[in-house]
């Protein structure tokens, strides 16, 4: 990567911290929140000793800021164009795995290679701007059912959502995501203690 590039991306990356923030201020400080402070939650309410899976690498921003505060990252990205970029970017990070493919297909996999004390960021759902769009907009039904089938190998395990503002309140809502009473249902029943920091639902494994 030349330091031409490098500095035409640190460029493009401060000028969309700026734009999030005004727009954030003009929205009344409402969701969602810059995505600055969506990484300091992450570090904040994380396992320390543990290692990530992210769905949704996207352009590997998240990807990076994780891989340089813990042991490993895995990160899924179905997009082929996005998926390109992220390998390019972050080929220097050796402690970076990324993975071409979908959630649906790969989640499972990766948890149990991330484990035995792990973080989950799932953040893998359409959200326009060329990511990618698969048979649903949000795949976290079929991520958390993965969750559930491995989680008798794990010992510590955090999960954070994101964009948790999209999940309908109300019966008669429609968002293509599911419901949020789905969640809160999801954590109470499998044993989640949750609470909601910066648009993000974090959900920690309580034995």
């Amino acid at each position: 990567m030349t330091d031409t590039y490098r500095n035409r991306h640190r460029v493009i990356a401060f000028g969309r911290i700026f734009r999030e923030w005004i727009q954030f201020v003009a929205r009344d400080y409402s969701a969602p929140s810059p995505t600055h402070f969506k990484m300091k939650t992450l570090v904040s309410f994380s396992l320390k000793e543990g290692n990530w899976v992210e769905t949704g690498t996207y352009m590997g921003g998240t990807t990076k800021y994780l891989a340089k505060r813990f042991p490993k990252v895995i990160s899924i990205e179905p997009s082929p164009k996005y998926f390109a970029y992220s390998q390019s970017r972050l080929k220097k990070l050796k402690n970076v795995t990324l993975l071409n493919g979908s959630s649906e297909d790969l989640f499972e996999g990766a948890i149990t290679a991330a484990g035995p004390i792990v973080n989950l960021w799932l953040d893998g759902h359409f959200s326009e701007g060329g990511t990618f769009l698969g048979s649903k907009i949000s795949p976290i039904e079929e991520e958390l059912n993965a969750v559930i089938k491995q989680i008798d190998g794990l010992q510590k395990l955090v999960i954070f959502i994101d964009d948790v503002r999209l999940f309908p309140r109300s019966i008669d809502q429609e968002t293509g995501y599911p419901k949020f009473q789905w969640l809160i249902d999801w954590c109470a029943k499998n044993g989640f203690r949750w609470q909601i920091q910066n648009d993000i639902l974090i959900a920690e494994m309580v034995r």
